[in-house]
């Protein structure tokens, strides 16, 4: 084991519950926790142990800002990152290096440093503007450098193999978050006007999403589909994404982004959880990135033991359907839905144990020691 551990996160760590999670892990252990990020507020410091030092590297980025602004951040906070690691590195410090960002921001200087590669994301490549530009790092050589490389799901770890030619393969770290201390149908702390509607929604059947809404994750064919099934069930959408356009279905309802881990209250009021990821092209991540996906959903679901239903593709079919706490689609239409909610429902004990365990059998904190393992 290493002395000192300095994680390095370019974005907001709020918006990254695994990374939430593995700080807390990391607190566990006998080291001392460094976190360099770009966002650093009262909020963050409320959902980390207090033993872990935050230390603020630029301004906060944000990931849709102006082209002249992230280049003009990037320098800045490259500059951030490496004065503090210089003063305080030494022979039994390693860099825990957060995602393909992160990486971009520090640059291959990080050749001359022992560090672990931790990749949220299924990516070929690492440019630093737009998906088509040659101008980047080597991500292989990074890859090849790394004392780990570490990805969240099998098939990720098997693929990035290949792709960088690694003579190992990468560890696994799941994205189980921490465990909140939440039961079933906790009290709203965090929200009146979520807390009024969950409320009155105690009768209903809530049929939850939760997070991110975009061309990846496209949930109207689910709110569609639910508008012909009858009242006892309702569509909950809690999400910080813009979903106007669901407005117009009477048995949806939208509620906003609760800042983790207390959007788990909310989930905690969930009859089923709904999973659901398309490919995407043309963007920074491979379009295996969906298919072979690894959301924290599934373990925000399963450690209150709420049956899922998820689209039939590899990352939930192997994960939802083989250990028997729901079940995958192949599309999304009101006959197929109602059918799998009948199962659920009917069959429901059986289903919430398998979940239950699902979320029991993962242990991420003998890999993540074995992360710092010194060779």
């Amino acid at each position: 084991m290493f002395a000192k551990i300095i994680l390095i996160q370019v974005d907001s760590i709020l918006g990254y519950p695994p990374t939430v999670s593995l700080i807390h892990e990391l607190d566990k252990i006998d080291c001392k926790v460094t976190v360099l990020t770009t966002v650093v507020n009262d909020q963050l410091r409320k959902v980390l142990p207090g033993s872990v030092s935050l230390q603020k590297i630029g301004s906060d980025y944000m990931y849709y800002s102006s082209l002249v602004k992230k280049i003009k951040e990037l320098f800045t906070i490259r500059k951030n990152i490496w004065e503090y690691i210089d003063q305080h590195y030494d022979n039994d410090t390693m860099l825990w290096i957060m995602s393909n960002i992160t990486i971009k921001h520090m640059g291959m200087k990080l050749l001359n440093y022992r560090y672990n590669l931790h990749l949220f994301e299924l990516v070929e490549k690492v440019t630093y503007i737009g998906t088509r530009w040659t101008f980047g790092l080597n991500l292989e050589k990074l890859a090849h450098k790394a004392h780990k490389v570490i990805v969240c799901e099998y098939n990720r770890a098997q693929i990035t193999q290949v792709w960088m030619k690694l003579p190992e393969l990468p560890l696994v770290v799941s994205n189980k978050p921490i465990d909140s201390g939440f039961g079933r149908c906790s009290p709203i702390t965090q929200s009146n006007s979520v807390k009024v509607t969950i409320e009155k929604l105690k009768e209903k059947k809530i049929i939850l999403y939760q997070g991110i809404v975009d061309a990846e994750r496209p949930i109207e064919p689910i709110a569609n589909a639910i508008e012909a099934l009858n009242d006892e069930y309702i569509f909950v959408v809690m999400t910080g994404s813009n979903c106007d356009y669901l407005l117009k279905y009477t048995k949806t309802i939208v509620l906003p982004y609760i800042i983790a881990p207390y959007h788990l209250e909310v989930t905690s009021h969930a009859f089923i959880g709904i999973l659901i990821y398309a490919p995407v092209y043309g963007t920074f991540t491979s379009p295996l990135n969906s298919i072979y996906c690894a959301p924290n959903k599934l373990y925000e679901f399963s450690q209150f033991g709420i049956p899922m239903i998820g689209n039939n593709i590899p990352g939930l079919k192997y994960t939802i359907e083989s250990y028997k706490m729901g079940c995958c689609l192949p599309f999304f239409n009101a006959e197929l839905l109602k059918t799998a909610i009948t199962d659920l429902t009917d069959n429901y004990e059986t289903y919430a144990e398998n979940a239950r365990r699902f979320y029991g059998e993962d242990d991420k904190t003998s890999v993540i020691r074995l992360a710092l393992t010194q060779n």
